[in-house]
């Protein structure tokens, strides 16, 4: 369950962390900003294996300013960020970890990863199409992790701390330690933030009413306050030759809330406060003739306590709300790969998850403070996936080699089950040094979150309301992808993607009140074409840049939206630059430039006006490579904030956000005991609200 209503706008990257603890920003998606990097000076960094591109990260990474994994991860070619995780050409994207079964999800994703400092990456495997043996479909990122077990024993660990300044002052700590050995490696990690955020929101709408024109504008203003605490402690244990066990525990604890106040035609003030609580425990055992299991237990809560204060043409209205999402996920897995003399690769396994949702919501009486039953709901979802897969590799020459599998997944929630079938390909090409040729084919199943399918009603303010849809259905996803890759330093390629019954969050202005109702609901189908281009440059041994671009045709139509379909068709494009400037090699001084620019978009009804970017950033590094400082500026002049408008069969408004996406950040970085860090796997919170 969401308190404030999401409209999926991955056009822009929020940084308002203070309002995501407790909710989610009231927004638009189509794409998200595209840093780019293909290669650093004349030595490439990226070779192309199997239907995968493989990216040596220390190499790329060796002069961005980057402070964490996360912002690492972003600076791979066609990596985006959107709706506060990570996605691949404007698609969703999984990652998984020395290509373990993966249960990260967006949230928890980022939140790991911005607490991983960079040293702990070795390389990054994309992928377009990933095979049904990594327990995940479509695009996905593998992150490779330099090995730990095999080394004499050493304690190791790095402090870092970061200081920003918006519109108000955030700060954020860590600690990473780590022990290796030959037969035991550990590693704990804890980290503290404490972010505080403002925003603001001008909307004018027009809305009929039998047949009488209302014209209501409205700013709303917001801020709020977040603190953090993550943890994680992991534990790998070399029992015998090649024979492998990992245990991992990761926690999370946040807190927080957000105050807003809507003036205009309507008033509102709204008060929410919440607290977040994750405990996740994943255990994997490796050995040494090619079987893997293991197992992942999550459990997740949300209470949060919300207040409104509404009036509209008079009528005042007042909410006390109460509500928790409670989520409880047990994940089972057995793997097994075989090697035959031929150069054939064999693989196939099984996996079991089992989710139950036990959620609620409760508007209470301000007088009496006792339920009102009509407006209340509670909820307890249970969800089964039991999946199979197969699959096989060959390298028929120096020059062509090729993946394929097919998955089947049996899917069960609320005593309704269907099968599912999900073939994967991938094959690669090298007619002639330095020229590589790429074809993936990739089909998925996208499921709603939680709290999308619940039936419920959330009062945003006097005007904005946000329903619940038992009635959205998965979509599927079918993705046919061609890569030129000349020098493994330019690309070009071209995507299509058909998405029959894609669901995004749309309004729609109430015919018999004054009301806008925002809800998920599934399309008849999003169609797209993409072509992609990146390239690098260099000006002598200081300046190295990195181009990149996409365009893409996309197609939205729903014939039934509320009796007045659409089917919409629009061309938009991205371009983005990315400049790094050796100042000086003593001391090490780095400087880095980078811009984007987003034509105008649509998602369904909206349409989104253009909008961009400039990023900069000084860097400097000891002599010993120990420490290291970043200055950092965002979004400097203030365009990453989005414009939306609708006129379409009646329904017409518009709107204009206004984020914290400007800041200026200084972090500091300091290794000691010769510090080679490991990365854990993140947790699966993709589907839940809140």
């Amino acid at each position: 369950m969401k308190n404030v209503l999401v409209i999926a706008l991955s056009f822009v990257t929020l940084s308002i962390q203070a309002q995501k603890d407790v909710n989610t920003a009231y927004v638009d998606s189509l794409f998200g900003q595209l840093p780019e990097v293909m290669v650093k000076g004349e030595r490439p960094v990226v070779k192309a294996q199997q239907g995968k591109l493989v990216y040596d990260m220390p190499r790329l990474l060796e002069q961005l300013p980057v402070s964490n994994a996360y912002e690492a991860l972003k600076e791979l070619p066609g990596v985006i960020e959107q709706e506060g995780g990570l996605s691949l050409g404007g698609r969703g994207v999984s990652v998984i970890i020395n290509g373990k079964v993966s249960t990260m999800s967006k949230e928890q994703l980022k939140t790991l990863l911005e607490s991983t400092p960079v040293g702990r990456l070795e390389k990054a495997e994309v992928m377009v199409a990933a095979p049904a043996r990594y327990g995940i479909r479509g695009a996905m990122i593998n992150v490779v992790l330099k090995e730990t077990l095999g080394q004499k024993p050493m304690w190791s660990g790095e402090v870092q701390g970061t200081f920003q300044k918006d519109r108000h002052e955030s700060g954020k700590g860590q600690g990473v330690l780590l022990y290796t050995s030959k037969r035991f490696a550990l590693d704990a990690m804890v980290a503290y933030s404490d972010t505080r955020s403002s925003n603001r929101m001008e909307k004018t709408s027009w809305h009929t009413v039998d047949n009488q024109l209302h014209e209501l504008t409205l700013d709303t203003r917001g801020g709020g306050r977040g603190k953090r605490w993550d943890y994680r402690l992991g534990m790998d244990f070399d029992l015998a030759k090649k024979h492998r066990l990992g245990v991992v525990y990761n926690g999370n604890h946040r807190e927080g809330y957000d105050h807003t106040e809507m003036q205009g035609t309507a008033t509102s003030d709204r008060l929410t406060e919440g607290i977040r609580k994750l405990h996740n425990v994943q255990a994997d055992y490796y050995s040494s003739f090619g079987l893997s299991a293991g197992m992942d237990f999550l459990f997740y809560t949300s209470p949060t306590e919300e207040k409104i204060h509404s009036t509209l043409q008079g009528e005042e209205a007042r909410y006390d709300n109460r509500s928790n999402q409670r989520i409880n996920r047990w994940l089972f897995y057995v793997h097994q790969e075989h090697a035959l003399k031929n150069g054939t690769n064999l693989n196939y396994g099984i996996r079991y998850a089992t989710t139950h949702d036990n959620s609620y919501q409760m508007y209470l009486d301000p007088t009496t403070d006792e339920a009102i039953l009509d407006q209340s709901a509670k909820d307890l979802r249970k969800e089964y996936t039991l999946n199979f897969y197969a699959g096989a590799s060959h390298s028929f020459n120096n020059r062509l080699s090729g993946e394929v599998s097919m998955a089947t997944e049996l899917y069960d929630a609320r005593g309704r089950h269907s099968w599912h079938l999900y073939p994967t390909m991938n094959l690669t090409y090298q007619p002639a040094d330095g020229h590589t040729l790429q074809f993936s084919f990739t089909s998925d199943c996208i499921y709603p979150d939680y709290w999308q399918m619940q039936a419920l009603v959330q009062y945003v303010d006097s005007y904005t309301e946000v329903h619940g849809n038992p009635s959205l259905k998965p979509f599927s996803n079918y993705t046919f992808h061609l890569n030129y890759l000349w020098k493994n330093k330019y690309m070009i390629g071209l995507q299509y993607q058909d998405n029959p019954d894609s669901f995004f969050q749309l309004p729609y202005q109430e015919l018999d009140r004054l009301a806008e109702v925002n809800q998920f609901v599934n399309f008849d189908f999003r169609r797209s074409w993409m072509l992609q281009l990146m390239a690098s440059y260099r000006v002598g041994k200081w300046w190295n840049g990195r181009f990149f671009a996409f365009g893409v045709l996309s197609q939205d139509r729903l014939d039934d939206f509320h009796g007045i379909g659409f089917n919409r068709r629009k061309l938009s494009a991205v371009f983005t630059s990315n400049n790094t400037f050796i100042l000086s090699r003593k001391p090490n001084l780095v400087a880095n430039l980078s811009g984007r620019y987003q034509s105008a978009g649509i998602q369904g009804i909206y349409d989104i006006r253009p909008m961009g970017s400039v990023d900069a950033s000084v860097q400097w590094t000891s002599a010993n490579q120990k420490a290291k400082l970043i200055l950092k500026g965002v979004d400097l002049f203030r365009t990453s904030s989005p414009h939306t408008e609708i006129d379409w069969e009646g329904q017409r408004m518009e709107r204009s956000l206004d984020w914290d996406n400007r800041n200026v950040s200084l972090t500091f970085i300091y290794k000691f005991g010769g510090y080679k860090e490991k990365k854990r796997e993140a947790v699966d919170t993709s589907r839940m609200g809140r």
